[in-house]
């Protein structure tokens, strides 16, 4: 493509453009790569973005070559991969979708991923990633996921009563791959979740049992009709996306009542539990008080102390 190669030589069109441009051309049947209008390409790389360009190309091969487009939809399918490793506590995700699975993704994910109220203050990215870990929490308290032996997927922590209670000295409570995790998250899966009693002596297991500490099917019933989203104020998650909160926490002594416990979304939940708010009901009305900060004030020019 002569016409090509001298409008990047002069610096008419950029590199990536001129990839593009290339790779169009060598994606093409043989029997149509003659039919190139190089003008109409340089006149299009100059006339707006590398990923316009891109998008263009793309488009003109699926009404010129169709095979082609086809063919290539086939190899993003075979590049596809997903990594999750784990370092020091943290989870690393690494990944490459197809344009369906990327798009199903992206549009899942930012459905959940606006400001929850004004006092949200996470930042994209964060709400980005407490979206997909919301949805991922939702798939698995539907019970919708395959069951593996006789089991639905289900997070499962490993704690004592000192380590519920957050009693000094407990010792640390863990998730079943053995990575530990605060008092505090226990506290909040606690809330709404299935406890298993496992009594040990000497290191053996001597005694199995089942406690239910949910909120039963009625008082679910209960708090959708007093609750159409979750109670943080101006949160607009629906309330089948939520977990029966405890405002006294279960760890605590709280109760399962229904004039105890509000719908609270994964957020918001994490928000009391683990972010030190605090949820208390005023006569018909709930209130979310943020945790105490400490007030700066001004002594001398450039010198600032906490107030007392």
């Amino acid at each position: 493509m002569p016409r090509i190669a001298e409008a990047a030589r002069r610096g008419e069109i950029g590199y990536q453009a001129t990839a593009v441009i290339c790779g169009f051309r060598d994606k093409l049947r043989e029997d149509l790569r003659p039919n190139i209008n190089q003008e109409f390409w340089v006149e299009k790389a100059n006339e707006g973005s590398v990923e316009d360009l891109r998008w263009l190309e793309q488009h003109t091969r699926y009404v010129v070559d169709p095979d082609s487009f086809d063919h290539q939809i086939e190899e993003d399918w075979d590049k596809r991969f997903l990594k999750i490793s784990e370092s020091g506590g943290m989870f690393h995700i690494t990944g490459v979708l197809d344009r369906n699975g990327g798009t199903a993704l992206r549009t899942a994910i930012e459905s959940l991923a606006k400001p929850l109220g004004a006092g949200d203050a996470r930042l994209p990215k964060q709400r980005r990633a407490d979206a997909l870990t919301e949805i991922v929490h939702h798939a698995m308290d539907k019970g919708s996921l395959p069951r593996r032996h006789g089991a639905r997927p289900h997070v499962a922590v490993h704690t004592t009563i000192e380590g519920l209670k957050r009693e000094l000295g407990a010792s640390a409570s863990h998730f079943e791959n053995g990575i530990p995790v605060s008092s505090k998250t226990v506290q909040r899966l606690a809330c709404d979740g299935v406890m298993h009693r496992v009594l040990k002596a000497d290191s053996m297991v001597i005694n199995l049992g089942r406690a239910v500490r949910t909120a039963q099917p009625a008082q679910w019933r209960a708090l959708k009709a007093r609750h159409k989203t979750c109670a943080a104020p101006g949160c607009d998650r629906p309330v089948g996306w939520t977990y029966a909160h405890h405002m006294e926490f279960w760890s605590r002594d709280g109760q399962t009542d229904l004039s105890k416990m509000v719908p609270l979304c994964y957020f918001h939940h994490r928000l009391v539990h683990e972010g030190g708010w605090q949820v208390v009901r005023v006569g018909d009305r709930v209130q979310f008080l943020p945790p105490d900060q400490p007030v700066m004030i001004r002594r001398r020019w450039g010198e600032w102390r906490r107030a007392a």
